[in-house]
């Protein structure tokens, strides 16, 4: 697996694009479905949490929409992980 990352990550990539595709999250970021790295670079930048945070309310208080993923979220955890939009 680690002699062949970068095709690994760009899978994984594209398998979290599609499974998500029907978001809003990724309809504002203009990707229509595309799947790979370059409409990722290209369509997404890095946000902050105050970015999402409308976002977050909305499934905070209780919108089971697709907004952020396709499946439901339970529940928001805090980590340093970062986000990524240019559309937000």
């Amino acid at each position: 697996m680690t002699s062949s990352v970068d095709a690994v990550q760009e899978r994984v990539l594209a398998e979290i694009l599609s499974r998500n595709a029907g978001t809003e999250y990724l309809a504002r970021c203009g990707l229509a479905g595309a799947t790979d790295r370059a409409a990722f670079q290209n369509r997404v930048n890095v946000v902050t949490y105050e970015d999402l945070q409308p976002d977050i309310q909305r499934i905070a208080n209780g919108d089971r929409s697709p907004i952020l993923s396709a499946h439901p979220i339970s529940e928001f955890l805090t980590s340093c992980l970062l986000y990524t939009s240019r559309c937000v």
